[in-house]
C-alpha cells in the first residue's frame, strides 16, 4: 500500500517509475536503491519518478490447487 501525501526519508520505501517501468527502491543518502541492488544516482534521478512511500506489504500466501 502507497501513502502519497508522505515525503520520504532516509531509509523511506518507494514505488518509483525509472526506465519504463515500476519498482521498489529503498532512499540511502542522495541515491535509490532498487531491490536488485542497482544504485540510482546523480543525473540519472533525473528520469525517477516518486509515485509513493510504501506503508505496507501486502503477501498473497493463498494457494490455487485446482487441476487445470
Amino acid at each position: 500500500m502507497l501513502d502519497i501525501s508522505l515525503k520520504p526519508k532516509q531509509g523511506s520505501q518507494v514505488l518509483i517509475q525509472h526506465g519504463g517501468g515500476t519498482e521498489l527502491a529503498t532512499l540511502r543518502g542522495k541515491s535509490l536503491i532498487t531491490e536488485d541492488g542497482e544504485a540510482i544516482e546523480g543525473e540519472a534521478l533525473d528520469n525517477v519518478t516518486v509515485i509513493g512511500i510504501v506503508t505496507f506489504t501486502i503477501c498473497d500466501v493463498r494457494q490455487d490447487n485446482a487441476v487445470i
